[in-house]
């Protein structure tokens, strides 16, 4: 049985005496912001924040937690789209200050803590021109990423950014410290690429690294009246695009409220070379804006990370499709546009290439064939409950126009928490492995407010 205690509750003063960290109660003045993730929708209020400064703090506090009968949760980064990382009345293990990144330049790998940020590893690793595949926006955590898969820029090319771990250090429901590799406790590795985070608490990651400096990237933007040749022939394009090039493609709105299509290419090979693939892209309509050009793949990512500001309010939902037919185009522009507000968007990642010769049973991440997968973004400064419900349900409609047409899955960190049944169908027959992992590692359930719940 769970038990809760109120917010001036002094049990807690035993599990800051072993800490090196600090402990967050609702009554200090620093809870709030110590609180807040980077959806500002997220109002979930813990009994207790553990800001933990080492895997010591991690095992103290899962210990501690589970002796005194409390729910846990496990932040990493902090950026997070529906507050799975905090619970009502439980104690949150926060890892958001364990950020440390060591490059290993000869053997091409990092070590990586499990509150760094995507920014954090790539600004590390270009100091040796390195890199490895990441998200889109640099706040987001590596941990997090890589447990839901870990979709970005360089998925072509590298994988996903799951495909790029070679071993992880987790904390067992237990409290024990165990390695995942190739050598010790493989079938964990196997699971923490793209499995979830169910299996404990993920202290520290290690990535291969990849020769990388520049890449050529950047918007191509082309009115909303052409969008549909335009996807006709983007979806040809890319059915022979190279593993080097992989295209983002959506819709936003510009800063004078026009709905605009675009497409983002990244290419990470030579730039010459580059220039003459991405050419074509040129072609399939009027452009109003290119923005493609060289830039550095630090000022890429960095470059994005003002469209999704901390605090802003969001909503989202995902399908995931296998290519861009005619019903999937129409149901896209004529369910999901109008956007609902200057700052939602519509954001499809391509996926395939190196990632999708990745055999569907050598990770838990399943659905390796080539596909788009579609998020539909609401974002909204707020104003009443009546707006929220408005931007919620844009999203959730546009999430049924294009279910027909999509995979039975999902991604799994993105699944709102009223789709537990898509949990399943995102991992297919690796299902009933996810099920015995979870059986071996964490028998009594204790990891279940994190990413796609995987019951035993």
């Amino acid at each position: 049985m769970t038990t809760t205690y109120g917010q001036s509750n002094t049990l807690f003063k035993d599990l800051a005496a072993l800490l090196t960290g600090q402990l967050f109660l609702p009554e200090d003045a620093a809870y709030e912001s110590v609180r807040q993730l980077w959806n500002g929708k997220v109002k979930t209020r813990p009994a207790a924040i553990v800001r933990c400064l080492s895997v010591q703090d991690v095992i103290h506090t899962i210990r501690w937690i589970r002796a005194h009968g409390l729910s846990l949760s496990v932040r990493g980064a902090g950026h997070e789209i529906f507050g799975r990382s905090l619970r009502e009345n439980g104690v949150v293990i926060d890892l958001s200050q364990m950020r440390a990144v060591t490059v290993d330049p000869v053997a091409r790998t990092a070590q990586v803590q499990s509150g760094a940020t995507i920014g954090d590893l790539i600004e590390a690793a270009q100091k040796y021109g390195l890199a490895t595949a990441t998200g889109t926006i640099s706040s987001v955590g590596m941990t997090g990423l890589t447990l839901g898969g870990g979709y970005g820029p360089l998925i072509g090319a590298y994988g996903l950014a799951a495909d790029n771990l070679l071993s992880a250090q987790v904390v067992t429901a237990n409290g024990q410290l165990v390695t995942a590799s190739a050598e010790e406790h493989p079938d964990l590795l196997w699971g923490l690429r793209g499995g979830g985070g169910n299996f404990g608490v993920v202290v520290s990651l290690e990535y291969r690294l990849h020769p990388l400096t520049t890449v050529l990237s950047g918007m191509l933007l082309y009115p909303l009246d052409q969008a549909r040749t335009v996807l006709h022939r983007f979806n040809e394009f890319i059915a022979t695009a190279p593993d080097e090039l992989t295209i983002a493609s959506g819709f936003l709105q510009t800063p004078d409220g026009a709905t605009v299509l675009f497409l983002s290419p990244t290419y990470c090979g030579a730039i010459k070379a580059g220039e003459q693939i991405i050419a074509p892209l040129r072609t399939f309509g009027t452009l109003l804006i290119d923005q493609v050009q060289p830039v550095t793949y630090n000022d890429l990512i960095r470059g994005l990370d003002a469209f999704t500001p901390k605090g802003r309010h969001y909503y989202l939902q995902t399908q995931s499709l296998d290519g861009f037919q005619t019903k999937a185009i129409e149901a896209l522009i004529e369910q999901g546009l109008p956007l609902p507000s200057p700052f939602s968007m519509i954001n499809i990642h391509n996926f395939h290439g190196t990632a999708s010769r990745v055999g569907v049973s050598e990770t838990a991440f399943a659905l390796r064939q080539d596909h788009l997968m579609v998020e539909l973004i609401a974002a909204w400064e707020p104003q009443s409950p009546d707006d929220e419900q408005r931007h919620i349900q844009w999203a959730q409609h546009i999430s049924q126009a294009l279910a027909p047409y999509a995979f039975k899955g999902g991604y799994i960190s993105l699944l709102d928490e009223q789709e537990q049944e898509r949990v399943r169908l995102t991992f297919g027959s690796n299902y009933e492995r996810l099920l015995d992992l979870k059986q071996t590692y964490d028998p009594d359930d204790v990891f279940r407010s994190t990413i796609g719940h995987v019951a035993p």
